[in-house]
């Protein structure tokens, strides 16, 4: 794409994770960038603005539409397992598990995932989207609670390593709310890779300077940094797991659903769960409209069950695993799952996955436990739409607290292998170059009128049950998109979580505080096991949307996270209780 002459005045909307990335997001759009420059600038603020849940050596899937082709792309941007990574290790020392630390570590993706699509579809340098970053890096922002919240909430995580506790216990404190944080060694970083855009951009022009920003950090000095880290910590990663990393631009994975089409990332990532889930709650009401009054959360919750089941037992890295995605994905399917609903009775444990002729069914165990497990904590979004109505929608993450961050880089590298098993059987294992099944999933969708929506956001596995919900309320129950996001959500626990140690909790749903009394004890009925509590804080899941409509604009945000929105059009809302 070719930059713009800028316009100040050109419709966008923009939703994203924090209300100055917004800002830097907007610079972007209204100095001529396109929604992909946008979306790299504002994604690269957020390992800043959010480093708590977003690191520069993590993920960062992304899905971008062309208004003009009208095609949708998956730029994916996940790790992989080190080359020099053996099952047996885990199996043996660490009794089938995958512990905190360096071991869990997975190729840094972000970087070479935002370069990959600012070479692609990008009309910036690398250098322009970056330097507002490096000065926020730099000079400090006002600590936000997420941030408060994660140290306190993490405080003895981190101090387990030097590194981040100077990082995110300044002081040797947690952080209070309102004062400047500062991180003084990412700047470094991304100082460094600035200035080699600029030398190689001076002399050869934008796409030398992006190729020199890559080789500095996968091949240069960052890289020599973070080999010497990895080595330092008995980790496994090396020079040519780095220099090899290369992020796939493919068509993204596409499903029918009321009557429009969904878009998410492949079956690397829990994506296509959005998709098979919708399918199952449009068949599901197509057959019980929503005038029968079943209860709508518990349709949802077995919804939820009956497409996560499909997950455990069939999602893992199309490059190693031979996935079922055509069936799992055909609305026939669909019906036969939303046939196994009962209306008011809940499956207790997981249902069992599908079968499907000349596909192996893997015997998925669950490891159930009774006591609560640590908070996955990770995960930030960027959605922004521009005047051409180009959409950016990516969901950068990885979490700062259960690795050694890099001393002088000012990151932790990806410890995206959490979310991967240990036991050989399941799609989901660990493998030399294989990457772990992402959690983090943004999502596009154009409805059968021709309008898109486009969302993401944190939560672990519950941003996608969050997603979920939304859209059932809008498409099923003709909820505005502002009033889908404020209504109050549920969530099931009998899902194997995707972070280890991958625990479940049969039958167990959590409801938010709003849900009323006699819903709850409907639900009970039903068989779920309830558990209340508050819909905001960190750990809480939320979401970023932005919808267009032949050049009209909206940008939403969730009441439980803050979040920032900007729009030059329609309306810029925020949900509100």
């Amino acid at each position: 794409m070719v930059k713009q002459n800028a316009d100040s005045s050109a419709p966008y909307a923009i939703s994203v994770g924090h209300s100055r990335a917004a800002e830097i997001a907007a610079d972007v759009l209204d100095s001529g960038g396109n929604a992909v420059d946008a979306g790299v600038a504002a994604s690269i603020s957020l390992t800043v603005l959010h480093s708590e849940q977003v690191q520069f050596g993590g993920v960062s899937p992304i899905l971008i539409y062309l208004a003009e082709s009208q095609l949708v792309y998956s730029i994916e941007g996940a790790g992989r397992w080190p080359l020099a990574i053996d099952r047996t290790l885990f199996e043996g020392k660490y009794r089938g598990r995958i512990p905190q630390g360096i071991l869990r570590t997975v190729t840094p993706a972000c970087p070479d995932a935002w370069i990959t699509a600012l070479e692609r579809f990008g009309s910036m340098s690398f250098s322009e989207l970056a330097e507002p970053t490096r000065i926020l890096a730099k000079d400090g922002f006002p600590a936000h609670q997420d941030l408060v919240d994660c140290t306190v909430q993490f405080e003895r995580y981190y101090r387990r390593y030097e590194e981040n506790t100077s990082i995110w216990l300044p002081n040797d404190q947690t952080v209070q709310l309102g004062q400047v944080f500062i991180q003084s060694n990412l700047a470094t970083t991304l100082g460094a890779m600035i200035d080699a855009d600029r030398k190689a951009a001076s002399k050869n022009g934008r796409m030398a300077g992006l190729s020199a920003v890559r080789d500095i950090f996968y091949k240069g000095e960052i890289a020599d940094e973070m080999i010497r880290h990895v080595i330092q910590q008995d980790g496994l990663m090396t020079h040519a797991d780095l220099a090899s990393h290369k992020t796939p631009i493919v068509p993204a994975t596409t499903a029918a659903v009321f009557g429009g089409t969904a878009f998410t990332c492949g079956f690397w990532s829990q994506g296509p769960v959005l998709s098979q889930s919708l399918q199952i709650l449009e068949q599901f009401y197509q057959e019980n409209p929503p005038e029968k009054k079943p209860s709508q959360h518990h349709i949802f919750l077995e919804a939820m069950k009956l497409s996560m089941a499909d997950r455990e037992a069939y999602y893992g890295d199309p490059d190693f695993v031979n996935v079922p995605s055509e069936q799992l994905l055909s609305p026939a399917y669909a019906a036969a799952r939303a046939r196994q609903i009962r209306i008011d009775e809940a499956f207790t444990a997981l249902p069992t996955a599908g079968s499907f002729k000349g596909f192996e069914k893997p015997n998925i165990s669950t490891y159930q436990k009774n006591t609560a497990s640590v908070p996955a904590l990770d995960t930030s979004v960027a959605i922004i739409a521009d005047k051409h109505g180009n959409i950016f929608a990516s969901t950068p993450s990885d979490s700062s607290f259960d690795s050694p961050a890099v001393p002088n880089l000012g990151f932790v590298i990806s410890t995206r292998g959490s979310q991967s098993y240990v036991a050989a059987d399941h799609p989901a294992c660990l493998y030399p170059g294989k990457r772990p099944r992402v959690s983090a999933c943004p999502f596009i969708i154009r409805t059968r009128e021709g309008q898109f929506i486009a969302g993401g956001g944190p939560g672990a596995d519950l941003q996608l049950q969050t997603a979920v919900q939304i859209l059932m309320n809008h498409f099923v129950f003709d909820q505005s998109l502002l009033a889908a996001v404020n209504a109050p959500r549920v969530f099931t626990h009998s899902i194997p979580a995707s972070s280890e140690p991958h625990l479940s909790f049969a039958g167990k749903i959590v409801i938010e505080d709003d849900i009323p009394n006699p819903v709850a004890v409907k639900l009970e009925e039903s068989g779920h096991k309830i558990t209340r509590e508050t819909s905001r804080g960190v750990n809480r899941p939320s979401i970023c949307i932005v919808k267009s409509n032949d050049g009209q604009y909206e940008a939403i945000g969730d009441p439980r996270r803050d979040s920032g929105q900007k729009t030059k059009s329609v309306s810029q809302r925020t949900a509100g209780r």
